[in-house]
């Protein structure tokens, strides 16, 4: 798109398709494979108008809010959410996101990033217990950190780029594991029981592999003179035999 626009300027604006085989045929040139779909999305103008407004509201907010790094990103995201309310902005969560990850990274001093409030109690909180097996004192090693008020509990937006894996042993209790390999380690860690898969690492090369002894020196050697005959003297003169 970046390529689009500097050749053909405010026309991707408005009469972009007479210009589709010269477009593809430079994507194509760039090792760019798009499909038939991703080919019309890219000369349409909705799409380049949609661009527009999302990039006018970002500039937008930029001169309301300013250029001051925060440190708390849930406070900026309060603030830009009350700046697009009082513009009147209609924008989907994803454009809202795409905004805010435009000008935001994970920093390790900072706030941590609040994902919502829930409400756990009653049958709700029994059926959530049971699902992940564990006490309701257990629940911040599942993500669910209480807020002090009777019932409700915080989760915390994940840093994909942190997200981990372990292989815990069949027999052994995940909770226990998590508790003796990972907390003492990452004290903020929490487990994800609904990614948690059960199965088995098989060896194949324990189980189904069976040794084929070498051949002998005198087997090899005795290979390699029959394929000399085949070859004029080109084998016995590369080892020296003639």
């Amino acid at each position: 798109m970046e390529w689009v626009y500097e050749t053909y300027g405010e026309e991707v604006y408005a009469d972009l398709y007479k210009h589709e085989k010269t477009i593809r045929e430079w994507c194509e040139k760039v090792g760019l494979n798009l499909n038939a779909k991703q080919q019309k999305t890219l000369v349409s103008p909705e799409i380049w108008y949609k661009g527009k407004n999302l990039l006018d509201t970002a500039a937008k907010l930029m001169h309301v809010i300013g250029a001051d790094e925060y440190n708390n990103f849930n406070a900026f995201r309060e603030k830009v959410d009350a700046e697009l309310k009082s513009m009147r902005a209609r924008l989907s969560a994803t454009e809202k996101n795409a905004i805010l990850n435009a000008v935001s990274w994970y920093d390790p001093t900072a706030e941590k990033v609040i994902k919502g409030t829930v409400k756990l109690t009653g049958e709700r909180l029994e059926a959530l217990l049971e699902h992940l097996g564990c006490q309701e004192s257990q629940l911040a090693d599942y993500g669910y950190f209480p807020t002090g008020k009777k019932g409700e509990y915080l989760e915390y937006e994940t840093e994909s780029d942190l997200r981990d894996t372990e292989n815990v042993p069949l027999k052994e209790n995940i909770h226990n594991y998590f508790l003796r390999e990972v907390k003492p380690h990452v004290a903020e860690a929490w487990i994800n029981m609904d990614a948690t898969k059960i199965g088995y690492e098989i060896s194949f090369n324990k189980y189904f592999y069976r040794h084929q002894p070498l051949r002998s020196i005198e087997e090899v050697s005795n290979d390699i003179l029959a394929l000399e005959a085949e070859s004029d003297g080109l084998i016995q003169e590369i080892l020296n035999l003639a």
